[in-house]
């Protein structure tokens, strides 16, 4: 068996962005992603932060994929995403050292339906 070097795309986001920022990740080639809602742990006194506001309920979005693939992801993600934008994105990527049932086979071309 072939040994693919991965890694875990970890995106922060305030709520309600992830699935757009999913999208842009879909355009730069990711297969899919998880998507968890929260609450951030900054108590209600504290919601300004170096005169930011910062927003309670937070989007955290898991990517898996190839290592190659990791810097282009996180620029999609964050190009349009960020922390210098509304939705106050950051990102960061971890090793995965085993994982099972991952397919890095490409993607038709990515097209968005509306529903």
């Amino acid at each position: 068996m072939e040994k693919i070097e991965q890694n875990l795309i970890i995106y922060v986001c305030n709520h309600g962005f992830s699935y757009d920022a999913m999208k842009e990740a879909r355009k730069a080639g990711a297969r899919g992603g998880t998507i968890l809602h929260g609450r951030s742990s900054i108590s209600q006194e504290k919601t300004k932060f170096f005169g930011i506001r910062i927003h309670p309920e937070k989007d955290v979005l898991f990517i898996v994929c190839k290592k190659e693939n990791t810097d282009k992801l996180m620029k999609a993600l964050t190009d349009n995403f960020g922390v210098e934008t509304e939705a106050r994105g950051l990102c960061f990527s971890l090793p995965v050292s085993d994982s099972i049932g991952f397919s890095f086979e490409p993607l038709p071309p990515f097209e968005e339906k509306v529903v």
